[in-house]
């Protein structure tokens, strides 16, 4: 038995653009930094920032190009896709692991009120 679910909150780095594929599918990328702080065995305290790409699909992809800015919090539950790809030549192949969000929480209180309305846009 495989599993593959990813669940995370960050704030996003740039303010989501909205595009479509050639078949009309709207889709989205969110570029999302997750802080994490610890101590060191010094008992130092010390902060790292992890950066995830997202991406969204369908009517949650509109709505988070509509209501998303930069810096907004979000919660993003999804599974781990890797992209591959290749370059000019065909030896230069290309790989990128993102998170192909199902759901995308908005967390930021001035967004949180839109919440309800898209809570059930799935896919």
């Amino acid at each position: 038995m495989a599993l593959n679910k990813v669940f995370i909150a960050g704030r996003l780095t740039r303010k989501p653009e909205l595009r479509k594929t050639p078949g009309g599918v709207h889709v989205t990328d969110l570029f999302i930094a997750l802080n994490r702080e610890f101590q060191t065995q010094s008992g130092e305290k010390q902060q790292e920032v992890c950066f995830v790409d997202v991406v969204v699909w369908g009517k949650q992809a509109e709505a988070c190009a509509e209501h998303l800015n930069c810096s907004s919090l979000v919660f993003v539950e999804g599974r781990l896709q890797l992209d591959v790809w290749y370059g000019k030549e065909e030896r230069d192949k290309r790989c990128k692991l993102r998170v192909a969000a199902e759901r995308v929480q908005f967390l930021d209180p001035k967004e949180l009120s839109k919440l309800e309305e898209y809570a059930n846009c799935a896919g």
